[in-house]
């Protein structure tokens, strides 16, 4: 199977198509079609539960536009970029680190060197100066003029502006993780093959905060998984997640915690452990906001294409939202507790000199630390609180530290394409996609034998029945049996049921399994019963 296999495939099966094709089409955006659609809720049923319920995840829906203010406390503004350069002549633009050998793992200033005097690859004229192109979306929020905002390029910042929010559902206890499904949107300079390289794509991810002198253990039950690592530095290293972890090849306790997991969610989704690695980012491969970052690749006919990345991002993002906004992020450190001075805010004195707007004034030093000086944003205006509007006290309070964070990054749709070209089987005879049952876009094929003597009829109950007991049926009477097996086999079915007219005289149906093609005579009963999930 390769990539041009696995497009004809989706397109012809209904699993997904480029966008808007009847206008041309537009790069770097796609359509799921029916079965897509299934196939992508099965593996977010799957990562759900391994998240979301068995670790336990606090699940966050957030909105996909975010004002300006917020992405520039992320560094999104003046670091999520890309090199460019385009040719004056033919007008065509090129991301520079794919126009040379090795080029997304030079330094920015090494790539601006290798990339000097390069030749156009659609007119053959040199191509101008490298340059930096923002990644994000810009829209305006409002009428008129609006307020400036971007779609977000990823979903991480709602989960870390969210963090304030989650500790209170969490009664104030670290450690937690917040967890979110969602789009998101990168303006790519040169989108490629189909769902690898998208402009509007799906993330799973999760924020595991942890205060920094606390972080979680490795959970026994994860330390005898054998995993394929990549590190830095060093050969390609076949062990388990404790070994590495004790080792030193990974350094992080929950970064090892996160890469056991992931492996499990997708080997559960029937990506073969032998074609699945992790690969440990370089330092000029490093994020802005990463300390360590860990991608697993799965290994396909283009080569091994990230899926996930588990990075270390420390105190970065919190630290950056608290000291840009005026919200609190920061946590009590435990044992720090003491007495202390503090500056309060006199309500009396500001009410009468600021009066409607004392209100508004309360509310945006509620969580900051209060000083005389102290300049605030005020409905657009600069408000400057001198001495005479507070007042010193003594409280009891602890030292206020910024948790860490280990942030798991999954992207769907580059699962899905990998997973249909890694399921692929051929025997000689037939094509199948071998997915386990868990990820089949349906749970069974209902077929009658033929459309006669009463066989459609009692199919059209059978799946009705099986509705109605949650399997997820589709019914097929077009064509031999034999081509209708096909077709299911086509899209990973994992069931196929047939009605005759034993069926007819006894109850009993023939349930066929994909991979195996074994044939077995049940009851209707006993059939729901095995297929359903």
């Amino acid at each position: 199977m390769d990539f041009q296999k696995v497009i004809a495939l989706a397109t012809r099966r209904g699993i997904f198509q480029p966008a808007f094709d009847a206008y041309g089409g537009l790069a770097g955006f796609m359509d799921y079609g029916p079965v897509g659609v299934k196939m992508r809720r099965r593996i977010l049923e799957v990562w759900r539960k391994h998240y979301v319920i068995n670790a336990g995840c606090l699940e966050l829906d957030g909105a996909l536009v975010g004002p300006e203010a917020l992405f520039q406390a992320s560094g999104h503004l003046g670091e999520f970029d890309d090199a460019l350069v385009d040719c004056a002549d033919c007008g065509k633009q090129f991301r520079a680190d794919h126009l040379i050998k090795g080029g997304e793992e030079m330094s920015r200033d090494a790539l601006a060197e290798a990339i000097s005097g390069t030749a156009c690859p659609g007119c053959g004229s040199i191509l101008s100066e490298m340059s930096s192109f923002n990644l994000m979306f810009s829209t305006k929020v409002g009428a008129g003029k609006g307020l400036s905002g971007y779609l977000r390029p990823e979903t991480a910042q709602s989960i870390f502006l969210a963090f304030p929010w989650l500790l209170r559902q969490n009664r104030s206890k670290l450690p937690f993780a917040g967890a979110q499904i969602g789009r998101s949107f990168r303006n790519e300079i040169s989108p490629r093959q189909g769902p690898l390289r998208m402009r509007e794509f799906t993330q799973m991810e999760v924020e595991h905060f942890f205060l920094p002198n606390d972080e979680p253990k490795l959970p026994t039950s994860l330390e005898s998984i054998e995993i394929n690592l990549v590190p830095a530095k060093g050969k390609k290293n076949s062990t388990t997640i404790g070994n590495a972890l004790r080792t030193g090849i990974i350094g992080s306790s929950l970064v090892a915690t996160h890469l056991a997991r992931a492996q499990n969610f997708l080997t559960g989704i029937g990506v073969a452990k032998d074609n699945l690695r992790f690969r440990q980012h370089g330092a000029n491969e490093m994020a802005h906001y990463s300390s360590d970052c860990w991608d697993g690749e799965i290994n396909t006919s283009l080569g091994w294409v990230e899926v996930v990345g588990v990075a270390h991002r420390g105190d970065y993002d919190l630290s950056a939202h608290g000291n840009f906004s005026s919200k609190e992020f920061r946590v009590p450190l435990p044992g720090t507790e003491r007495e202390r001075e503090v500056w309060v805010p006199n309500i009396g004195k500001l009410g009468k000199e600021f009066k409607g707007e004392a209100k508004s004034i309360l509310e945006a030093i509620k969580d900051v630390d209060v000083k005389p000086d102290i300049s605030i944003e005020v409905n657009g205006n600069s408000v400057t609180l001198s001495e005479e509007y507070m007042s010193k006290k003594t409280e009891r309070g602890s030292e206020m530290v910024f948790p860490y964070v280990v942030e798991p990054s999954f992207g769907l749709d580059r699962i899905l394409y990998c997973l249909l070209e890694s399921s692929w089987k051929n025997d000689g005879e037939r094509e199948w996609i071998s997915l386990p049952q868990e990820t089949s876009p349906y749970d069974l094929l209902v077929a009658p034998l033929m459309t006669k003597d009463g066989l459609d009829g009692k199919a059209q109950g059978i799946l009705q029945s099986a509705l109605d007991m949650g399997v997820d049926a589709y019914y097929d009477e077009a064509g031999s049996i034999g081509r209708r097996y096909a077709r299911a086999d086509e899209i990973g079915i994992f069931f196929s049921m047939t009605i005759d007219h034993q069926t007819l005289e006894d109850g009993t149906v023939t349930l066929r399994e994909r991979d195996s093609k074994n044939q077995s005579r049940l009851s209707i009963e006993d059939a729901l019963s095995k297929v359903r999930r």
